[in-house]
C-alpha cells in the first residue's frame, strides 16, 4: 500500500459520515444508547463500515486519506505500519476537541483527556497506583472480592443469568476493589450512570457532577486520615486493600500534585472499571457459550489452575486468549482518534500540522480479512493466541490503557469463578459461531447456567 496520503472525495466523506461517523454517536459517545445497539445488532449495520473501508483502500491504494472528521482536518490512517507509528509517536495526544467536549465534566481533568505536563503526572499517577505492567500489589484480596461476589450469585438448577445480573456483579465487584471488601455504593453508580447518559449529548447536569465528585474527595479525605495498618471497625471503614486507599496515600506522600487532580482520576476508575466487567464478562460467556469445543476446554483449564494469588492466570492461557478474542470481535473503542501537539512527518513522509487530527477505526481493523484472514469473523482464541497481528483493543504505546492489567486480571478472575462453578447455554440473542456479527445486543442477553451435575442429568 502506497506511504503517501490522499484527499477522500466529498461523496466518500459524506458515506464515511453515513456509515461511521453517525452510527458512533447513535450508539453513544460515552454511554450505550439500549435502543440503537439492538438495531444495530439485529441488522448487522457495522459490518456496512467494514466493507466500505475495505472498499476505500482498494479505491485509493492508499492507506491515509484526509477528511473531515467532523469539523476537525484529520488524517484516516487504515496501514498498520502507521497506525503503530501513530500511537508509539510523542507528537500527538488523546485530548481532540470532540472527546474533551464529551468527557470534559462528566470526568474532568481525567487522564485519557489529558496532554502536556499534566498528562505526564496523571499517567505516573494511574500507572502508581493501577500497579502498571507490574504485578497487582492486592491480587489475592482482589481476586477473593471476585470470587466471594460470583459465589454469592447462586441461581437455582435453570438458573438465568441476564443483563442485570451482568451489572449487579460488576457493581460489586469494581466498587469492593475500588473502596474496599463489603463496601458498595448504588447511590454512586446511579450517579455516574446520569452523568453519563447527559455526557452523551454533551450535556451534564451540575448537581450530580459536583455531588458525586465531592463524596470522592470526603473519601479520600478519610483514608488520609487513617492511621496506617490499623484494621478498619464497624464506624470507620477505610480499609487498605482497596485503589482508594493507594490513591490516597499518595496523595499524603505528596506524590500526586494538585494538578494530578485525584477525585477526576478515581471517578473515571469508577465509570470504566465497572462498565468493562460487565460488558466484557456478559460477552465473553456468549461466545464462549456457542462453542462446545472451548467451553469444554476453558473449563478444565480454569478448574485445574493453582488457587491462590495472580501466579494462577498464567496457567489460564486459553481463558485470557478467549477475553482478548472477544475483545477484537467487539473492540470496546472502535475509533482512537488523536491530535497532533506540533508538526511532525508520519513515517519521514506524511506532513501532519499541529492540531490536525489522526484517526484509527480499531474496530473496523480488527475484522480486516486481509489482516486477520478467514478468522477474521470467527471466534478463534487459538488462531489468535500470542500471536501477531496486533490488536488495539487497550489502544498501544505510552498513552495505552493504564488500568488494562487490573481490569483483565479481574475479567478473568471473575469469568474464571463462573465458569468453574456452571456451564453456560446462550438463549439469546442467538449467534453463529462460523460468523460473529459485528455488534452484540448485550442488552438482551440471556445465558442459562447449569450446576455440573444438572448439566450431566
Amino acid at each position: 500500500m502506497s506511504p503517501g496520503s490522499r484527499p477522500m472525495s466529498w461523496w466518500d466523506m459524506a458515506r464515511f459520515h453515513a456509515l461511521v461517523t453517525l452510527p458512533a454517536a447513535l450508539l453513544g459517545l460515552v454511554a450505550p444508547n439500549r435502543f440503537v445497539v439492538g438495531w444495530f445488532a439485529r441488522w448487522d449495520l457495522a459490518r456496512l463500515a467494514v466493507r466500505f473501508v475495505a472498499g476505500l483502500q482498494r479505491k485509493y491504494g492508499c492507506g491515509h486519506l484526509w477528511l473531515w472528521f467532523p469539523f476537525a482536518r484529520t488524517l484516516l490512517v487504515l496501514d498498520r505500519a502507521s497506525i503503530d507509528a501513530v500511537l508509539t509517536s510523542r507528537d500527538n495526544a488523546a485530548d481532540p476537541w470532540l472527546k474533551k467536549a464529551a468527557l470534559s465534566r462528566f470526568v474532568p481533568d481525567a487522564l485519557v483527556i489529558s496532554s502536556g505536563d499534566a498528562w505526564t503526572e496523571r499517567r505516573r499517577f494511574n500507572e502508581q497506583v493501577l500497579d502498571f505492567a507490574r504485578p497487582l500489589a492486592d491480587a489475592q484480596k482482589f481476586k477473593d472480592i471476585a470470587l466471594g461476589a460470583v459465589a454469592q450469585w447462586a441461581p437455582e438448577r435453570e438458573g438465568r443469568l441476564r443483563w442485570p445480573d451482568f451489572q449487579r456483579l460488576a457493581l460489586r465487584i469494581s466498587h469492593e476493589v475500588l473502596l474496599g471488601p463489603g463496601l458498595v455504593s448504588p447511590e454512586m453508580a446511579a450517579q455516574l450512570a446520569r452523568m453519563a447518559t447527559a455526557a452523551n449529548v454533551l450535556l451534564q447536569r451540575r448537581r450530580d457532577f459536583a455531588a458525586f465528585y465531592d463524596r470522592i474527595e470526603r473519601m479520600l479525605g478519610q483514608h488520609r486520615m487513617a492511621p496506617s495498618g490499623v484494621q478498619p471497625t464497624h464506624t470507620e471503614s477505610v480499609p487498605e486493600a482497596c485503589l482508594l486507599h493507594r490513591a490516597a496515600r499518595l496523595q499524603d506522600d505528596g506524590r500526586a500534585t494538585s494538578s494530578v487532580c485525584v477525585p477526576s482520576q478515581v471517578g473515571f476508575w469508577f465509570f470504566v472499571l465497572k462498565d468493562a466487567l460487565e460488558l466484557h464478562v456478559a460477552r465473553t460467556l456468549a461466545l464462549i457459550a456457542i462453542h462446545a469445543d472451548i467451553h469444554d476446554r476453558v473449563r478444565r483449564e480454569v478448574t485445574q489452575s493453582p488457587a491462590a494469588g495472580e501466579a494462577a492466570f498464567a496457567d489460564m492461557p486459553l481463558l485470557d486468549a478467549c477475553i482478548r478474542e472477544q475483545l477484537r470481535l467487539w473492540t470496546p473503542v472502535p475509533l482512537l482518534l488523536r491530535r497532533a501537539t506540533r508538526d511532525f512527518a508520519l513515517r519521514d513522509s506524511i506532513a501532519i500540522k499541529a492540531e490536525q487530527q489522526l484517526l484509527m477505526l480499531a474496530g473496523v481493523f480488527h475484522r480486516d480479512a486481509q489482516v486477520f484472514g478467514p478468522a477474521a469473523d470467527r471466534f478463534a482464541p487459538d488462531v489468535h493466541r500470542g500471536s501477531s497481528p496486533p490488536v488495539y483493543v487497550f489502544s498501544a504505546g505510552h498513552q495505552s490503557c493504564a488500568g488494562q492489567f487490573v481490569a483483565m486480571f479481574l475479567l478473568k478472575a471473575t469469568l474464571a469463578a463462573l465458569l468453574a462453578r456452571f456451564r453456560f447455554e446462550l438463549v439469546r440473542p442467538s449467534l453463529r459461531p462460523d460468523r460473529i456479527p459485528c455488534a452484540f445486543d448485550h442488552f438482551d442477553i440471556e445465558l442459562r447456567a447449569l450446576a455440573e451435575e444438572a448439566a450431566a442429568s
